[in-house]
């Protein structure tokens, strides 16, 4: 970082037609690392996972009027990042152990404007992606994997992010690796490379010389990645395997203190994958302890533990729960030549529902610069709770009450 400061070139790209169009050196140089990393053909660094994610649907060739299938439960750019298109996200429910998106409900969802699939891997382990695979191939799909949340996670003996056309990887401050803000899109495929390029450097710009005398179509933007950046984020990817490494271990043991307590189940893992553990996700069961899980989480915040909900359905945000319908303005602005009602409304999706407002506990405890004794506190705390839920039961009722 003190080098690029010295140096002055703080950005290396220039939206012409000239070698400066694919950026600065360090910029190149975590591209690289990237391919070696993961082995794949082509990596286009991003300012974000979000940019990234939208410069991945525009390569594919996603715009007005197409729909593309999306989990409901996961931050919501993977699903913004299509209507930044103009195209529709269609909402497919998730598995009940996975909590990843649900090949059998994708293919329900599948229709005539279907262009691409999103499948995140999420919480640190990858979605079923050969069965979506085999849908994109079946109806001449685009797979892109959001992989943000499973660096370096291995699905049947083959990185996530690596399986599908395009995988998305996340640089953001609360990443396992991380520099602030960044993104980076894999790819095996010349002709995504290139427009992915184009999308994030003002490809309408690039002069009509460069790619054998063929203009750019593409309009782009300013999704570029700074050498700023670039310079924390090569070190943290040389670091990746050995932070992986930290948080398994600390789950791993988190996991077998979970054994000792019935109200709370641990996660599955894939068969043939691992787990990377962003966070860590628990299922809580209510009949067991005879609380809800909002109480429980109240109570682990009091002790001083990390404990918390993760997202909220999707669908059930405002920009699309209030806009559903072809004659609503907004819609119409939100989804140009799209003539179908959206059904953005609570129900549509009941796994995900019931395991959100029901049973999702997640826990940040495996990340640096926690410890053994983070995970000691942890199980303390919920046999604490176990051991009082009498008085639990009474703050419940009188909360409700109030």
């Amino acid at each position: 970082v003190l080098e690029v400061l010295d140096s002055g070139l703080l950005s290396g790209f220039v939206g012409t037609g000239t070698d400066q169009f694919y950026g600065g050196p360090l910029v190149r140089e975590l591209e690289s690392e990237f391919k070696i990393k993961f082995g794949s053909e082509y990596a286009v660094s991003f300012n974000s996972a979000t940019s990234a994610i939208h410069g991945a649907l525009m390569a594919a060739g996603i715009g007005p009027g197409d729909e593309v299938i999306v989990p409901p439960y996961t931050m919501s750019a993977t699903a913004t990042a299509v209507v930044m298109c103009g195209a529709v996200p269609v909402f497919a429910d998730i598995e009940p152990d996975m909590f990843c998106i649900d090949p059998m409900k994708v293919e329900r969802c599948i229709s005539p404007r279907t262009k691409s699939i999103i499948a995140v891997n999420l919480f640190g382990m990858s979605s079923d992606l050969d069965s979506l695979l085999l849908l994109a191939q079946k109806h001449n799909l685009i797979l892109i994997e959001d992989n943000a949340q499973a660096p370096a996670a291995i699905y049947k003996n083959r990185y996530t992010g690596t399986i599908s056309h395009m995988g998305v990887f996340s640089l953001n401050r609360h990443k396992t690796m991380q520099c602030g803000e960044g993104g980076i899109v894999l790819t095996n495929d010349f002709n995504f490379s290139k427009r992915l390029q184009l999308v994030r450097n003002h490809g309408e710009a690039v002069l009509p010389d460069w790619n054998q005398d063929k203009p750019s179509d593409i309009v782009g933007y300013n999704y570029r990645l700074s050498e700023l950046h670039a310079a924390v984020a090569i070190p943290q990817l040389a670091k990746l395997d050995e932070m992986n490494s930290f948080r398994v271990q600390l789950a791993n043991e988190l996991t077998n203190r979970l054994s000792e307590i019935d109200f709370l189940v641990p996660p599955k893992i894939r068969d043939q994958s691992n787990h990377v553990y962003y966070l860590y996700p628990i299922l809580f069961e209510e009949d067991v302890l005879g609380v809800s899980k909002n109480s429980f989480i109240a109570a682990m915040k009091a002790e001083g533990i990390h404990a918390a909900t993760y997202v909220r359905p999707i669908y059930l945000l405002p920009v699309f729960a209030k806009n559903r319908k072809p004659d609503n303005r907004e819609f119409m602005r939100l989804f140009p030549l799209y003539e179908y009602e959206c059904p953005y409304e609570k129900g549509l999706c009941p796994v995900v529902e019931d395991i959100e407002f029901k049973k999702m506990v997640v826990t940040n405890i495996c990340r640096s610069p926690n410890s053994m004794a983070e995970i000691e506190e942890f199980s303390a705390a919920a046999k604490k709770i176990a051991k009082n839920v009498e008085a639990l039961r009474k703050w419940e009722e009188n909360t409700q009450e109030t």
